[in-house]
């Protein structure tokens, strides 16, 4: 089990690295369908992860005035 932890399969850790910057994606895009900025959301989802992700989910949709 520590060598899990002191040496880690290069491939497991591309697969984690890749689905967190999924994620941060995601943030960005559900934010964006709800009004805010997409690039904003972006780095958001990208530091925080998974709690960015969720928290883009609970924003409220922004209403704009024409």
């Amino acid at each position: 089990m520590l060598n899990l932890i002191t040496n880690p399969d290069p491939n497991i850790i591309f697969l984690l690295a890749l689905l967190h910057c999924l994620i941060g994606l995601s943030a960005g895009i559900v934010a964006d369908t709800k009004g805010y900025s997409f690039a904003l959301w972006l780095l958001i989802g990208a530091i925080a992860g998974t709690l960015g992700l969720i928290t883009s989910l609970r924003l409220k949709p922004l209403i704009r005035a024409n």
